[in-house]
């Protein structure tokens, strides 16, 4: 899969338009637009911001087998980056004891 079609992969599972993303993006829908029909590259600093934009990977974005996060996911992950150190600690203590006892029930 071609980054032009990755890129409106996701746009279409997010019912985004080119138009509203480009926005987003800050560039103009027709450089949008070539980047989606593969007639233009972004550069790295724009691939990280699409990717960041769209909750992937850069991996994901341009090819790879990378991760695609949930809104659920990011929703936890934007929570986790406001805690104290502490109490991430804490969440990362808990998700543990939590992922053992699921191991533990699994077996």
């Amino acid at each position: 899969m071609t980054f032009g079609e990755k890129l409106s992969e996701l746009l279409e599972e997010r019912n985004m338009t080119q138009k509203e993303f480009a926005k987003t993006l800050n560039i103009a829908p027709t450089t949008l637009n070539g980047y989606i029909k593969d007639k233009r590259q972004p550069d790295f600093e724009l691939v990280k911001k699409i990717a960041s934009a769209l909750s992937v990977s850069v991996d994901l974005l341009l090819g790879g087998e990378g991760f695609e996060l949930t809104a659920k996911e990011l929703s936890l992950i934007t929570k986790l980056r406001t805690l104290s150190e502490d109490q991430q600690k804490m969440v990362y203590t808990l998700v543990s004891i939590s992922a053992k006892e699921r191991k533990q029930r699994d077996l």
